[in-house]
């Protein structure tokens, strides 16, 4: 069941960030504490996915949450998640394979005000008008990974994805926006029995395209720079945006050990990303702003998985990337950004039997937060170290049946724009499998509560999702 896990998890992602790249890879170190993590997990090198055989996953899932208690300005009352996903796993020889991911999403967001963006806060050049309304997107997008042996020790990963997804808001100016995707993965691992070494890069590009028209009345659209100064746009009955988004990530990992007993994977990775963003009104293009990041990341894990009833993972992960944005009407620097990342813990599995395996994880990290504009000057900074503690099992109920439990209770440090010191969220996820003669079905729920501080009002989400594995 490991590497339905496996293939499983990119799902989670994608429904809270829909078709956006995201700066960096998240890890998710509580994934199947049963085991140690491996290379692919921890670095993203698709030269480092290994499987054997063939299979087939269907899975549809879902998330909604409900804000409309405590939210922020631009965002939307609440959010409702739809998707679907299939994907096929085909062994060409021993040691290399070939993957197909084929999945159709569908947002919608109610009472979405003023913001013609999916996300305000994203970008520091972002649009509104004058409206509120609901606003659905929707679109296919297909994923494709191949691995192969090109001599004993020596292995090559090719990762792609290319998606188009397109939104329409119900009121007027029934803002349209369509926006393609591609994000290309590419790497090499060195693989030993007990040791390995890999390289990997990766590339993204994102366009997105908005029109807006007014029905009865001209458009009144705003360009931020930056979260709190705004430019009033010329107001016309059509009013276009053009956004591109490029970024780069290249680095490598390194890894000892066998699965029973002690092994390690430590890597290191150089990012950086550039966005632009244009006002088009008919065949002229004004140019408005361009924000640049770069960062590092760096991240490592030692698994301990002896030959007993114990196991031991411990890890830690730092990111640090600095902002800047400029003005292309003014041709100025307007706003610089600094953020970090700490985080440490550690996850002790205990295996009672062959037929349970229960863990607790600790958690520790360390934010900061330096933002600055200079249009009118605004400064705001704050770090401070949040915490997550968690538990859960993992039980057969019976010789076909298994069920995964777990709960969490976490403080959060959000940005500036939350108007909250810190979330105090409970976290509670469950799952049921049931292996049949023809294969597994799985189906499995979270629920996350956040609060924020010196607040009744709470944050609601929801996630489920439905599996099945074909043998």
């Amino acid at each position: 069941m490991k590497i339905i896990t496996l293939l499983i998890f990119p799902l989670v992602v994608s429904l809270a960030l829909a078709f956006e790249n995201p700066f960096v890879r998240e890890t998710d170190y509580l994934e199947d504490p049963a085991m140690p993590l491996n290379n692919y997990v921890l670095s993203g090198n698709p030269a480092s996915l290994v499987y054997r055989g063939n299979m087939q996953l269907y899975r549809a899932a879902g998330a909604y949450t409900d804000q409309s208690a405590y939210r922020r300005l631009f965002d939307p009352a609440s959010v409702r998640n739809a998707e679907a996903v299939y994907t096929t796993v085909r062994s060409i020889n021993d040691g290399s394979f070939f993957s197909t991911r084929i999945s159709y999403e569908d947002i919608k967001q109610r009472e979405l005000f003023s913001s013609m963006e999916k996300d305000f806060y994203d970008d520091y050049f972002s649009m509104t008008d004058s409206t509120t309304g609901n606003t659905s997107y929707y679109g296919p997008r297909l994923e494709i990974s191949y691995n192969a042996r090109l001599s004993e020790h020596l292995f090559f990963g090719l990762e792609a994805g290319y998606g188009v997804e397109r939104g329409l808001q119900d009121t007027f100016p029934q803002t349209i926006t369509i926006m393609r995707n591609s994000d290309y993965r590419i790497g090499m691992e060195y693989r030993r029995p007990a040791f390995s070494i890999g390289i990997g890069a990766r590339y993204y590009d994102d366009q997105n395209h908005y029109e807006a028209v007014k029905k009865y009345s001209d458009v009144l659209p705003k360009t931020y720079f930056g979260y709190n100064v705004y430019y009033n746009e010329l107001a016309t009955a059509t009013f276009k945006k053009r956004r591109t988004r490029n970024g780069i990530e290249y680095g490598g990992h390194i890894a000892f050990g066998k699965e029973a007993g002690v092994s390690g994977v430590f890597g290191i990775s150089a990012i950086k990303r550039i966005s632009r963003a244009d006002a088009i009104r008919g065949s002229y293009t004004r140019p408005r702003g361009v924000w640049q990041r770069e960062g590092i990341h760096l991240n490592g894990i030692l698994n301990i998985y002896p030959e007993s009833v114990t196991g031991m993972r411990i890890y830690g992960d730092y990111l640090r990337f600095d902002d800047w944005g400029a003005s292309k009407i003014s041709n100025t620097l307007i706003l610089e950004n600094e953020e970090s990342y700490l985080r440490f813990g550690a996850v002790l599995v205990y295996k009672p039997s062959l037929a349970q395996q229960n863990y607790v994880a600790v958690e520790q990290r360390h934010v900061s937060y330096d933002y600055t504009e200079y249009i009118f000057p605004f400064h705001e900074q704050r770090s401070g170290w949040e915490w997550e503690y968690a538990a859960g099992t993992n039980i057969y109920l019976g010789a076909k049946t298994r069920m995964n439990f777990g709960m969490a209770l976490e403080k959060e440090i959000p940005k500036f724009y939350w108007g909250t010191a810190s979330f105090q969220n409970i976290k509670l996820k469950i799952s049921l499998e049931q292996l049949f003669s023809f294969g597994y079905i799985c189906l499995d729920m979270e629920t996350i509560k956040k609060k924020p501080e010196e607040s009744l009002e709470k944050v609601n989400v929801i996630l489920f999702g439905l599996s099945f594995y074909e043998r």
